[in-house]
């Protein structure tokens, strides 16, 4: 079997996925270490945004978060439990802002935007983790 030399190039597979206008990559990889394991977590750089206000207004670290999430996922990847958990914190944390009954504003933008700034004592990530956990049992 003759192999063919490598050019150099990286194969298409292998470029980093992103949108021709965007200024950067669509999935980022952190590593993390739990159960006394290394691993790398890929998402993308939003998701990366919305975990780093969670784990700044929770008082943990990386490592903290994807153990707590870890536990609780059964059939879901680490990366999409780690998304859905994102998913939930930032619902519970609007319904916990939202006076009830209040009418949704359905004139605002619905283009994506960077989170908001979060002012709660109480911690919402344990509700959120439990949220995903009933999903996932659900599923």
């Amino acid at each position: 079997m003759a192999r063919v030399a490598n050019s150099g190039k990286r194969p298409p597979h292998a470029e980093p996925k992103s949108s021709p206008h965007s200024t950067r990559p669509t999935r980022l990889k952190r590593n993390i270490r739990f159960n006394g394991k290394r691993t790398t977590i890929v998402l993308e750089p939003y998701v990366w945004d919305s975990i780093d206000a969670i784990l700044l207004q929770e008082e943990i670290n990386l490592d903290e978060f994807c153990e707590a999430v870890n536990c609780v996922r059964l059939h879901s990847s680490l990366a999409s439990a780690a998304r859905m958990v994102v998913l939930a914190y930032f619902r519970i944390l609007d319904g916990l802002n939202r006076p009830p009954f209040t009418p949704i504003d359905h004139s605002a933008p619905t283009a994506m935007q960077e989170p908001y700034s979060v002012t709660n004592t109480v911690s919402v990530l344990p509700l959120a983790i439990r949220r995903f956990a009933q999903d996932e049992a659900n599923d």
